[in-house]
Parts: C-alpha cells; sequence; structure tokens
C-alpha cells in the first residue's frame, strides 16, 4: 500500500508539475493573443483619433470662417445703425432747408409782386404825368400864340 501510495503520489506530483506547465504555457499564450488584441485596438484607437483631427481641421476652419463671417455681419449691423442715424439726421436737415426754400419762395414771389406793382403805378405815374404835360401844352401853346 505504502509503494501504491508513493506512485499515487509521484503520479499526482508529475500530474501537478505537468498541470502546472499547461497553465503556465496556456497563460502565456493568452497573454500574447491579449496584447496582439489591445496592440490591435489601440491602432484602431489611433487611426480614429486621427480620423477625427482631420476632420476637426476641416471644422476649425469651417468654426474661424463662421467667426469671421459673424463679425462681419455684427459689423454690417452696427454701420447700417449708423447710417440709418445719419439718414435721419439728413432727413431732419432736409426738412429745416425745404423750410427754408419754401419761406425764400414765398418771400421771393412777395417781393415780385411788389416790384410789379410798384413797375405798374410807375408806368401809370408816367402817363398821368404826360397826359398832364400833353394838357399844359394844349393850354400854354395856345396862350403863346395869342
Amino acid at each position: 500500500m505504502e509503494e501504491a501510495h508513493e506512485k499515487a503520489a509521484t503520479i499526482i506530483g508529475n500530474l501537478d508539475a505537468s498541470l502546472n506547465n499547461v497553465l503556465r504555457k496556456q497563460e502565456y499564450e493568452y497573454l500574447q493573443a491579449y496584447n496582439i488584441y489591445v496592440k490591435r485596438k489601440e491602432k484602431e484607437l489611433h487611426d480614429l483619433i486621427f480620423a477625427l483631427h482631420e476632420k476637426n481641421k476641416g471644422s476649425s476652419f469651417k468654426e474661424t470662417r463662421i467667426s469671421n463671417l459673424e463679425l462681419t455681419v455684427k459689423q454690417l449691423r452696427e454701420k447700417a445703425n449708423e447710417d440709418e442715424k445719419e439718414m435721419e439726421i439728413m432727413k431732419k436737415e432736409s426738412k429745416a432747408w425745404k423750410e427754408k426754400l419754401k419761406v425764400e419762395t414765398e418771400e421771393k414771389d412777395f417781393y415780385h409782386k411788389q416790384a410789379l406793382d410798384a413797375k405798374r403805378k410807375n408806368k401809370l405815374l408816367k402817363v398821368a404825368i404826360g397826359r398832364l404835360q400833353m394838357e399844359k401844352e394844349k393850354t400854354i401853346l395856345p396862350a403863346i400864340k395869342n
């Protein structure tokens, strides 16, 4: 029995050593396969990061362009507001000038009418003076002839 027990212990020891060797070999192969798997995933992630970086390059250009366009729109709006204010000021000035022109035109028409009236009166006075002179001559000439 002791012999059988020793044989069984030796066989169990050999099986244990053999099992440990098989486990070490499987562990090594698993780690190798896992290492390959991890390296593939790292490469995929690196490729994905590179692709995203390339995509973002275009996006940053687009974002820069959008920012520039937004800035331009803002400047144009400010310019439009300034132009609108300036236009309001010019409209007020235009109204003032139109009113001044109206007053000047009315004044010109008034003075023109006065000048025409004065000319007419002057003409009438000249005609009246001419008639008086003719009457005076008619009355003086016959008296002188006599």
